[in-house]
């Protein structure tokens, strides 16, 4: 029984040379998806996906490239001086983000927790207060913080 593992083993070859993901493979999508240049080590080793999802990583200065099966999920940073333009080109907020809101008056300020039902990169951004479903539509500083001044950001009383 021995001898014939031996044999199996010996022509199976290193599992792990085929069963990783290709870096150059990896980093052509991330770019493509960014349209820009990322970073990738060339030591990165990840078991091979047959579909690689890319998305923008919160903040919009790197690349999420993820796998559901096997299971793994990596950031690859932009690269370059375009990773400035296109991290100012990406929204602060994104559709299904989850934002803290800031409603202001004359002497009052409160705190409420929306989601952003569209992306938003300054200026304003549609929302709808998670606890009572109100649409509402807020200001992004400077700072990423999103604030309502009096009552002129609610858009429905329901």
């Amino acid at each position: 029984m021995r001898r014939y593992l031996a044999v199996a083993m010996m022509f199976a070859g290193p599992a792990h040379a085929t069963d990783l993901q290709p870096v150059a493979a990896l980093a052509a999508g991330a770019e493509a998806f960014a349209d820009a240049p990322v970073m990738v080590d060339p030591r990165l080793l990840l078991p091979a996906c047959a579909a690689p999802l890319f998305a923008w990583a919160p903040g919009g200065r790197s690349v999420a490239a993820s796998c559901e099966a096997p299971a793994w999920r990596v950031f690859l940073p932009l690269a370059g001086t375009r990773a400035a333009a296109v991290a100012e080109a990406a929204p602060s907020i994104r559709r299904g983000d989850q934002v803290m809101v800031e409603a202001m008056g004359d002497g009052f300020s409160v705190g409420m927790e929306a989601t952003a039902e569209a992306d938003a990169a300054g200026g304003r951004v549609a929302l709808r207060n998670v606890v009572t479903g109100r649409r509402i539509i807020g200001s992004i500083g400077a700072d990423g913080v999103v604030t309502i001044h009096g009552l002129s950001g609610v858009v429905n009383r329901r």
